[in-house]
């Protein structure tokens, strides 16, 4: 996998299909994809985001997997504003 790689990150993604349970000392944030690969994306007690499938932990580029992360947090944050409100 070269480091040229596009992430594109889901925090709503279903993680389960490809973590069962988070692994001990690692929160899952979501889904990640990185080319045609998929996987849960997790951050580590240490603050490291990584790639999860099936408890194996592949390192991700951490400015990307930040940039990503952070980017779909604020569009997960700007549909919920633009949603009806409540009457």
């Amino acid at each position: 996998m070269s480091n040229r790689a596009r992430l594109s990150v889901d925090p709503q993604g279903p993680w389960r299909l490809y973590q069962r349970t988070p692994l001990p000392g690692w929160e899952v944030l979501g889904t990640v994809q990185r080319d045609l690969e998929m996987g849960a994306l997790a951050r580590s007690r240490t603050g490291q985001l990584a790639q999860l499938n099936s408890g194996v932990v592949r390192s991700l580029d951490q400015r990307k997997a930040e940039a990503a992360l952070a980017a779909a947090l604020a569009a997960v944050a700007a549909s919920s504003e633009i949603g009806p409100k409540p009457v």
